[in-house]
C-alpha cells in the first residue's frame, strides 16, 4: 500500500478541498421568496422549494406580508446580515420566524420577533430560518414598488439576492372594522407605560375593537373608588366596546336573594353614574356578569341590571351545556345585547341558534381551543372571518391572551412544554425590556381572515352573482391558500373594475 501522494495528487487533493462545502470554509447562503406566508409548518433541514412568487399586490390598508427563505449549504453556522432595499414608502419590518414547541409535539415557525438592530441573523449548517415580511400600505400611494431583500455571509462577504414588485392598489379597505372583535387579551391590565401602547396598537391593527376589562371597583369609607377601572377606561377610550368583568355579582348577599338582586342593582346604578361622568356613552361598554354561564344566576344577575337601568348592555357566551330554555328566556325576555356562541353549537345545535342570530344588537361566535399553536394560521385563524360571513354574525372572537405575569407558574408562551398546561398566547412577550410585545403568524392569519370578510362585503355590496357563489363555497369548505388568493384577487379585479 502507498503511504505517499504525489506532488500531481496533492494539488488535485487540494482543489477539491478548496471547490467543496466545509466546516472550514465560508460559502454563499440561498435565498427564495416562499409562495404562502401563512404556512407555519416546513422542515427546518435541508433546502425548502424555490417558490416563482415575485409580484405581490395589496389594497390600500391591507396587511401586506409576504415570505422569504435563508438556507445555509455550508457545514458550519452562517452568520447573515440581511438588507432591504426599494420600498421605503411602504416602511418594511424584516422578522424572524421562530419555531415554537407546541403541546403535542408539533415545532410551528409562529413567534415573528423583528430582527436585531444590526440586522443579522444566525444559521446552522445545512438548516434554513423563514423570514416574515411587513409592509405598511394604508398611507402608500397607489401604484409599483421594485425593490431587493439581500442576505449576506457576515464572513466571506458572499451574497444572495432576490428581486420582486410590490404593487398597492387603488382600493381602500375600512380602516374600523363592521365586526365587534374580541379576542380575551385581559393583560392589558398588566402592562404599564409605553408596552401597553405597544400591546394596544397591535390588537387595535388586527381590528380588535371589544376589550376585556378586569377591573373591580372598591368599597372604600362608605362610597366605591373607580380609580382603577377610571385609568384603564381613559386609555380605551374611542378604541371600541369595553366588556366589563366588575359585573360579576358578589357572593354575599347572593343574587338568587331579594336582598342580593336590591344590593346589585344599586352597584350596578353606581357604575353606571361614574361611567356618565367619565363621558361613556351607553354604547361604550357592556356589562359581562358571569362567564360561560347561562344558569339561574346569570339570568338573575342580567334581569337585574335591565331593571337597574333598561339602556345598558348586557353580554352572555353560551356553551354546549346551555339549554334551548335558558337561551330563549334571556333574549326573548330582551335582558341580554350581546350574545357569543361557542361556535360548536353553530355545528352540533344549529337548528337552536340559528333562529336567535340577529335577535340581539350582536350576535357572534368564539373559539376556545386549549391547544393553539398546533394550529394551522390558515386553516383555523384565517377562516374565523369566514365563519362570520358564512353565518351572518355581526361579532367574532377567539380565547387568546398575551403573557400574564404569573404565567410561569402555568404555562410558558415559548415553549409548550415547560409548564403544566399549554400557553395559548397568539401575541409572545418580547424578550428584552423595551416593553415590546411580538405578534404570531397566526395572529397575522386572523387580520387577514378579516380582511377576507371585507373583500366579501364590498363585493356583496357591488353585487356579482357569480363570485358570490364561489364566496359561499369558499367559507363553507376549507380551501388551499392559492385558492384562497385566486379569489381574492377576482374580487379586487372586479372591484377595481367597478
Amino acid at each position: 500500500m502507498r503511504k505517499h501522494f504525489t506532488f500531481i495528487e496533492f494539488l488535485a487533493t487540494i482543489a477539491i478541498f478548496l471547490s467543496a462545502p466545509s466546516t472550514l470554509l465560508a460559502s454563499a447562503p440561498e435565498l427564495n421568496m416562499v409562495a404562502d406566508p401563512l404556512e407555519s409548518y416546513y422542515p427546518l433541514s435541508g433546502r425548502l422549494a424555490a417558490s416563482p412568487v415575485r409580484e405581490l399586490r395589496f389594497c390600500r390598508g391591507e396587511a401586506g406580508i409576504a415570505s422569504a427563505v435563508v438556507f445555509n449549504p455550508s457545514g458550519q453556522t452562517m452568520y447573515c446580515r440581511l438588507e432591504i432595499k426599494g420600498f421605503d414608502a411602504l416602511q418594511p419590518v424584516i422578522r424572524e420566524t421562530l419555531h415554537i414547541r407546541a403541546r403535542l409535539g408539533q415545532l410551528p415557525a409562529d413567534a415573528l420577533p423583528k430582527i436585531s438592530a444590526d440586522g443579522v441573523i444566525a444559521v446552522p449548517a445545512g438548516e434554513n430560518r423563514q423570514l416574515f415580511l411587513d409592509f405598511a400600505t394604508r398611507q402608500a400611494e397607489p401604484g409599483k414598488y421594485r425593490g431587493t431583500l439581500s442576505v449576506r455571509n457576515t464572513i466571506s462577504d458572499e451574497t444572495a439576492e432576490v428581486g420582486f414588485e410590490i404593487e398597492i392598489l387603488p382600493l381602500v379597505i375600512p380602516e374600523k372594522h363592521p365586526l365587534s372583535i374580541m379576542t380575551w387579551d385581559c393583560s392589558l391590565r398588566s402592562a404599564t407605560g409605553d408596552g401597553r401602547e405597544k400591546l394596544l396598537d397591535l390588537l387595535t391593527e388586527s381590528y380588535v375593537n371589544a376589550f376585556h376589562v378586569m377591573e373591580r371597583p372598591e368599597f372604600k369609607n362608605g362610597t366605591w373608588d373607580f380609580s382603577k377601572l377610571n385609568s384603564i377606561m381613559k386609555i380605551l377610550k374611542g378604541k371600541g366596546l369595553c366588556m366589563l368583568r366588575l359585573a360579576a355579582p358578589p357572593r354575599n348577599p347572593d343574587i338568587m336573594t331579594e336582598a342580593g338582586v336590591e344590593a346589585y342593582k344599586t352597584y350596578i346604578q353606581a357604575v353606571i353614574e361614574n361611567l356618565e361622568k367619565e363621558g361613556f356613552r351607553y354604547d361604550e361598554y357592556v356589562f359581562y356578569p358571569y362567564d360561560e354561564n347561562t344558569r339561574d344566576n346569570f339570568y338573575a344577575a342580567a334581569k337585574a341590571i335591565k331593571a337597574a337601568d333598561p339602556q345598558a348592555l348586557v353580554y352572555m357566551d353560551p356553551t354546549p351545556k346551555s339549554t334551548a330554555a335558558e337561551l330563549h328566556r334571556v333574549i326573548d325576555g330582551k335582558y341580554v345585547d350581546y350574545v357569543q356562541y361557542s361556535a360548536s353549537l353553530t355545528r352540533d345545535r344549529n337548528d337552536i341558534i340559528q333562529p336567535l342570530i340577529g335577535k340581539t344588537k350582536y350576535s357572534s361566535a368564539y373559539w376556545c381551543p386549549v391547544i393553539q399553536k398546533r394550529l394551522r394560521p390558515s386553516g383555523f385563524y384565517r377562516r374565523m372571518g369566514h365563519f362570520a360571513y358564512r353565518y351572518d354574525l355581526n361579532g367574532i372572537g377567539y380565547w387568546t391572551s398575551v403573557w400574564l405575569p404569573n404565567c410561569p407558574k402555568k404555562s410558558m408562551p415559548w415553549d409548550d412544554f415547560s409548564g403544566k398546561i399549554a400557553s395559548s398566547v397568539t401575541i409572545y412577550p418580547g424578550r428584552g425590556n423595551n416593553g415590546e410585545s411580538i405578534p404570531s403568524r397566526r395572529w397575522r392569519a386572523f387580520r387577514v381572515g378579516l380582511e377576507d370578510y371585507l373583500f366579501f362585503y364590498l363585493l356583496k355590496d357591488k353585487g356579482n352573482p357569480a363570485l358570490e357563489k364561489k364566496i359561499q363555497s369558499a367559507v363553507e369548505h376549507p380551501q388551499s391558500s392559492p385558492e384562497y388568493a385566486s379569489l381574492k384577487n377576482e374580487i379586487i379585479d372586479f372591484l377595481l373594475e367597478k
